[in-house]
């Protein structure tokens, strides 16, 4: 065992979640971005690429607002977008599930060799789970849906324990209906504490992540006021597409936040574990037997 090993399983409250999210990245942030940019980087481009071109077709069609009225701009925003949209909900869609499947991955190889990283171990947990973990983002993604069609609250609640579902299907190797089945079971009596630890990841990783946007808010506020300036016929943002500089920003910004979202997997994980340990104790008990052996 490393001395910097950090033990999963064993309960945590919300602050030290935080930060063992934030220590293990740091003390494990290279075997985790070369099998990361390994195993995604090829979707990561993809998936910016498409979300870049969406942008800068919706941006090159803002003018049309004002010259052909919103009807006409609609129509030719999602006929000639159209596909750019497909592919941006396509490519998130299997970056997501793909992300998620290799952090835990990583994790699963990191507690059962106490700190060792293994590359052909993470590997084989991706072969083995990523379609069990994609399907169950989609499913997961429909049932958040309709949580928050029937009055919001709804949407919140489940949010809550189906996020445990793609922890428990690689730490547990469960099926779907399984992982289903046990989230409710991992989130009695704790609902709460793991909304406000979620929402508190969830608002420092945005808050990190808007860093990286500000420029983009810069130049956009400065091309609107330059357009008011000059009494331009067109809003000043239907400029930006053709502003190499923002589309620059845009790309590096959109790099920032699905990386830095990795924070928000490693903590879902330390999560589970919390849950796990509470309910079932599964690290004392490993901990007796081996003090027992």
């Amino acid at each position: 065992m490393q001395n910097n090993y950090i033990n999963f399983k064993k309960e945590r409250d919300l602050g030290a979640i935080i930060s063992d999210t934030f220590m293990f990245i740091r003390e494990e942030y290279k075997p985790i971005f070369r099998l990361y940019l390994k195993h995604v980087g090829w979707l990561l481009l993809l998936v910016v690429a498409a979300s870049t071109y969406y942008q800068y077709q919706s941006l090159s069609f803002t003018g049309n607002i004002l010259e052909g009225g919103a009807e006409n701009f609609l129509f030719e925003l999602i006929s000639t977008s159209g596909i750019a949209l497909l592919l941006m909900l396509l490519s998130s869609l299997a970056y997501s599930a793909l992300s998620i499947t290799t952090i835990n991955s990583i994790i699963k190889s990191y507690v059962k060799n106490e700190g060792v990283i293994k590359d052909e171990e993470v590997s084989q947990y991706i072969g083995l789970f990523f379609s069990r973990t994609l399907g169950s983002f989609v499913v997961y993604i429909v049932l958040i849906f309709i949580g928050f069609l029937l009055c919001i609250l709804p949407g919140i609640y489940l949010f809550v324990p189906l996020t445990l579902i793609f922890p428990i299907i690689v730490f547990q190797e469960k099926s779907f209906s399984e992982a289903f089945s046990e989230c409710f079971k991992l989130i009695r009596q704790n609902w709460w504490i793991t909304f406000a630890t979620l929402l508190i990841i969830t608002i420092l990783v945005s808050l990190i992540s808007g860093l990286f946007s500000i420029p983009l808010v810069v130049i956009s506020a400065l091309e609107t006021f330059t357009s008011l300036q000059e009494g331009a016929g067109t809003p000043g943002t239907a400029n930006l597409a053709s502003n190499w500089l923002y589309m620059t920003l845009y790309v590096l910004a959109s790099l920032a936040q699905y990386i830095l979202g990795l924070a928000t997997l490693v903590s879902i994980a330390l999560i589970y574990f919390n849950l796990n340990e509470f309910h079932n104790k599964t690290g004392t008990l490993e901990d007796i037997d081996r003090i027992g052996s």
